[in-house]
């Protein structure tokens, strides 16, 4: 038999990683993949740095899923801290599961998945990097996918703005929210 590993481990190594995920928004990555299985499409998370939510998605994924969708990582990854996300996926045995991509996103656009199950947009929070991402990927977004955006709170204008706009035309609407962690539905089917 299987050892088993519960909620509160897989939880607690997420929370051992330098990020900032409140444990409510590291639980919701963390069960985001089992919440796919019935979708096409893989996971392309934008802004990564030192791979926090990259393991939630990753745990999720490898664990929780009957599809094992791999994480496209997206985020430049300065010198200064590639070694520590490099580091903490390997530590973790995900490195199956992740797919790093050393770009900002606006030159990733190719080298991701043409269909997309889950978007988890946490990378620069302007208006217009947030404008950008939803504008170059959410068409990606499988019908019935999820569309994440971090930081949803006053503290980043631009992010709410954003998503406040894209929530405007009726294909897209909230779901949930985990404290500054938004959840969309693309439901154009």
């Amino acid at each position: 038999m299987k050892s088993l590993v519960s909620i509160h481990d897989l939880l607690a190594i997420i929370e051992h990683t330098e990020g900032w995920l409140s444990p409510h928004e590291q639980f919701a990555l963390l069960h985001l993949s089992s919440t796919l299985d019935h979708l096409e499409g893989d996971i392309v998370e934008i802004g990564s740095y030192k791979g926090k939510s990259t393991i939630a998605l990753a745990l999720g994924s490898s664990l929780l899923s009957n599809k094992k969708r791999p994480i496209y990582a997206i985020d430049p990854f300065l010198d200064c801290y590639y070694p520590s996300f490099q580091f903490n996926i390997n530590y973790h045995g995900l490195q199956d599961f992740v797919i790093p991509i050393r770009k900002f996103s606006t030159q990733a656009y190719n080298d991701c998945p043409k269909s997309i199950a889950a978007l988890f947009i946490d990378g620069d929070h302007e208006y217009s990097s947030v404008k950008h991402d939803i504008t170059h990927y959410v068409s990606r977004v499988v019908n019935g996918g999820l569309i994440l955006f971090h930081d949803y709170t006053e503290q980043f204008p631009g992010v709410i703005k954003a998503v406040n706009e894209l929530c405007n035309n009726s294909e897209y609407n909230i779901v949930l929210t985990y404290d500054h962690l938004v959840i969309i539905r693309k439901t154009n089917y």
